[in-house]
C-alpha cells in the first residue's frame, strides 16, 4: 500500500516535470513571436506588404488567429478525450495563444493607416459631455453600491470613483477645464495604479502569494501576462514591425528621439525609436507603460488563478473554471475583434469598432479599459472570498 509520503514525492516529481514542459512551451512561444521580427523591412500599403517579392495580405493573419483560438479551446477538452492528456492543457493553451497572437499582430501591422480618419460610432462632437455623464454615473454608482454592500470596505467604492474619474476626465473639456498638462490627470492615472495595488494587497494578497508560490501557476501567469502585454503594445501602436511611409523619413536610418505624448489622459515623456536592422520601432511613454503593465498584470494573475484551480487538485468545478476564464477572455478579445472588423468590414466600416476597443487613447475606448480592470480585479477578490483549497489526503497507515 502506498503511503502519503510516497504520493507527495510523486506529486512533486510530476509538478517539476510539468513545470519543465511549461517552461519549454514558454520558450517556444517567445521564439515564435520573435520570429515576427525576422521579416525584412517593408512598408504597409492599404492592408498589404511585399516581402522579397511575395505579396502578403492583411487577411492572411486570420488563419493563425483562428487556428490559435482553436488550439486554446481544444486544449480545454483534452481530459475528456484522454484523461492522461489533461496535464497538457496549459501547454496547449500557451501554444494556441502564441499562434493566435502571431495572427493578431499580423493583422495589426498590415492595417491601412488612412482609416484612422474615419468617424467613430459616437460623433466626436458629443464625446466630452457623454464621457462626463458616463464617468459621473460610474462614480455615483460606486459610492451607492459601496455604501449598501461594502460599507466596511470603502476601498472598493474608492476604486470605482477612480475608474469613473478616468472616464470623466476628458469630458471636462465641455467646461473648458480639460488640459493635457493638468495635475488632476496625472493624479487620476497614478491614483488608479496605487488604489488598485492597495485593493489587491488588502483583499487578494493571500491568494496572490499562494499563486506565486505555485511554480506552474506562476509560470503560466507570467507567460499569459507577457503575451497580453506584447499584443496590447502592438495593437495600441506602442510597437510596430512594419512602419508607415513617412515624408522625408529614411526607413534605413536608426531613429531615437524624446518627445511628449498625450496618452493616457495627459502628456507624458516618451521615447520614439526605429531600429531598421531588427526591425522594430515604436513610441513608448511613461503613461502607456503604466497602462499596459497594469492590464498585463491583472490578466497574468487571473491566468495564474485559472492554472492553479484547474490543475492543482482543487475542488473547483468546470463551470467555476469557465467563470474565471470566460470574463478574462472577453477582456482580452476586444482589441483583437476590433482588428478583425477592419479586415472583414473594410477600413471605413471597421474603424469605428476599433475606436471602441483597440484605441486606449479614445474617450470611448477608455470604457473598455475601465470595465476590464473592474472585471479582472473582481475575479481575484471573489476568488479570495470563496477559496477552494486543496483537500489534504488522509494519511494511510503502512500495510
Amino acid at each position: 500500500m502506498t503511503s502519503s509520503t510516497d504520493r507527495t514525492a510523486t506529486d512533486r516529481s510530476d509538478g517539476r516535470l510539468g513545470s519543465r514542459r511549461l517552461g519549454r512551451a514558454m520558450l517556444t512561444a517567445v521564439l515564435l513571436v520573435a520570429g515576427l521580427g525576422s521579416m525584412p523591412v517593408a512598408s504597409a500599403h492599404g492592408g498589404t506588404v511585399t516581402v522579397n517579392g511575395f505579396r502578403l495580405e492583411q487577411w492572411f493573419g486570420l488563419v493563425p488567429l483562428v487556428v490559435g483560438l482553436g488550439i486554446v479551446v481544444a486544449s480545454q477538452y483534452l481530459h475528456r478525450l484522454r484523461p492522461a492528456a489533461a496535464r497538457y492543457r496549459l501547454h496547449g493553451t500557451i501554444v494556441g495563444l502564441v499562434v493566435g497572437i502571431f495572427g493578431a499582430i499580423w493583422i495589426v501591422q498590415l492595417s491601412p493607416y488612412e482609416w484612422l480618419t474615419a468617424q467613430p460610432i459616437v460623433p466626436r462632437a458629443i464625446h466630452a459631455p457623454l464621457m462626463l455623464l458616463v464617468g459621473g454615473g460610474i462614480m455615483l454608482a460606486s459610492v451607492l453600491v459601496g455604501q449598501f454592500r461594502w460599507s466596511r470596505q470603502p476601498r472598493f467604492a474608492g476604486l470605482g470613483v477612480l475608474l469613473g474619474l478616468w472616464v470623466a476626465y476628458p469630458g471636462l473639456s465641455a467646461f473648458g477645464l480639460y488640459t493635457e498638462t493638468n495635475s488632476l490627470g496625472y493624479l487620476i492615472v497614478l491614483g488608479l495604479v496605487v488604489g488598485l495595488g492597495y485593493v489587491l494587497y488588502r483583499d487578494a494578497g493571500g491568494l496572490i502569494r499562494q499563486l506565486l508560490a505555485d511554480r506552474t501557476a506562476r509560470r503560466f501567469g507570467i507567460a499569459v501576462g507577457g503575451l497580453s502585454v506584447l499584443f496590447f503594445a502592438f495593437s495600441s501602436g506602442m510597437l510596430y514591425l512594419i512602419p508607415d511611409d513617412g515624408t522625408g523619413v529614411s526607413l534605413s536610418e536608426q531613429i531615437v528621439s524624446v518627445l511628449p505624448v498625450a496618452d493616457p489622459l495627459v502628456m507624458w515623456p516618451a521615447v520614439e525609436f526605429w531600429y531598421p536592422d531588427v526591425p522594430i520601432g515604436g513610441v513608448v511613454s511613461v503613461g502607456t507603460v503604466l497602462l499596459v503593465t497594469l492590464f498585463g498584470t491583472l490578466i497574468g494573475l487571473n491566468a495564474a488563478l485559472f492554472a492553479f484551480q484547474s490543475g492543482s487538485g482543487t475542488s473547483q468545478t468546470g463551470a467555476g473554471i469557465a467563470g474565471i476564464a470566460a470574463p478574462q477572455a472577453c477582456c482580452c478579445c476586444g482589441p483583437a475583434l476590433s482588428q478583425i472588423a477592419v479586415v472583414v468590414l473594410g477600413p471605413s466600416a471597421g474603424a469605428p469598432i476599433y475606436l471602441l476597443f483597440g484605441d486606449p487613447s479614445s474617450s470611448i475606448g477608455s470604457l473598455f479599459f475601465v470595465a476590464s480592470v473592474a472585471v479582472l480585479t473582481g475575479l481575484l477578490v471573489r476568488a479570495t472570498d470563496r477559496p477552494d483549497e486543496p483537500q489534504p489526503e488522509p494519511a494511510t497507515a503502512p500495510a
